[in-house]
């Protein structure tokens, strides 16, 4: 499994334990080994740019995800065929007054 982390903001975020949610998440899913991730967190205006450009929404939002392969997961006894999972790009600036409201 090839998961790619891409810090571009100054804001704290504990790659470590970013890595081994989406390693669980994938080996939960039964993704083939192979399967590639890529995460990246960003500051708000390029949130901004990301949400308008593919979204036409306006302003920054916590989370977008680009699927690329459409796999599914796989089975007890088969894992899903190698693919490309995609890229999630994360605002922490935006995603942390929503964690703290949530609790």
């Amino acid at each position: 499994m090839s998961i790619e982390l891409s810090l571009e903001v100054e804001f704290p975020v504990d790659l470590e334990r970013v890595q081994n949610l989406a390693e669980h998440a994938m080996d939960f899913m039964r993704l083939h080994p192979a399967t590639d991730l890529f995460i990246r967190f960003v500051d708000l205006a390029t949130m901004e740019d990301l949400h308008v450009k593919h979204m036409d929404e306006p302003g920054p939002t916590d989370v977008l995800s680009f699927p690329m392969d459409e796999l599914e997961p796989g089975t007890e006894t088969e894992t899903a065929p190698e693919g490309i999972l995609g890229d999630i790009v994360v605002c922490p600036e935006f995603a942390e007054p929503q964690a703290e409201q949530a609790g």
